[in-house]
């Protein structure tokens, strides 16, 4: 079982969702909040698990998930459950998990996060099997109907996801980085740890 601190918690979700991004310790501090010192700290102990991987370049030391430890991957997933969600996000999260059974990966994400009940729209990024598509449309109108405000979704297989990973599509990659994931961390860090190499 995966245990981390709450500030080793923050450094992995943000190393996990900024991967576009290399980042070295006094950049990481000023991101998270915390003194370069307790950073240096933190980042050892998760290099030393064997969660992060160094790159020096010239006299900066960059840090990234390690991709090849399935110790790092679970951590990553650990890290990414943690969800800041308003009252208003968690009835809308209520309400999308009728798509649970038909997509595996569902990120809420845009002005929703931001403006709660004054937002236009839901936007939301489903990852499935294109199999399901029709049904995932139809749940999709359905959900339309009943609700005020509409959901906009984008549709991908993980094959779609891996591809944008790879060309740095910067859309997804702010999905990713920004969004709240409802459900599927596993397919997002599988993704990503695909989209990588």
């Amino acid at each position: 079982m995966v245990s981390l601190t709450t500030n080793e918690a923050k450094t992995m979700e943000f190393l996990i969702r900024n991967f576009s991004k290399d980042y070295n310790i006094n950049q990481l501090a000023k991101e998270l909040c915390i003194s370069p010192g307790g950073m240096f700290k933190i980042l050892k102990k998760l290099e030393r698990q064997n969660f992060l991987t160094e790159k020096k370049l010239g006299n900066n030391i960059f840090y990234k998930i390690n991709y090849q430890s399935y110790e790092a991957l679970d951590a990553c997933k650990f890290a990414l459950t943690e969800k800041k969600e308003t009252p208003y996000i968690k009835v809308w999260t209520k309400d999308l998990e009728v798509l649970r059974k038909k997509a595996e990966l569902a990120i809420l994400f845009g002005s929703v996060l931001k403006k709660g009940r004054e937002a236009r729209d839901i936007d939301l990024l489903l990852v499935f099997d294109k199999r399901n598509l029709e049904d995932i449309e139809n749940l999709i109108v359905r959900i339309n109907n009943i609700k005020p405000k509409k959901v906009h979704a984008i549709y991908q297989t993980k094959e779609d996801l891996i591809k944008n990973i790879k060309k740095q599509d910067k859309a997804i990659l702010e999905e990713i980085r920004t969004g709240i994931i409802l459900w599927g961390r596993e397919v997002v860090v599988e993704a990503i740890k695909n989209g990588q190499s």
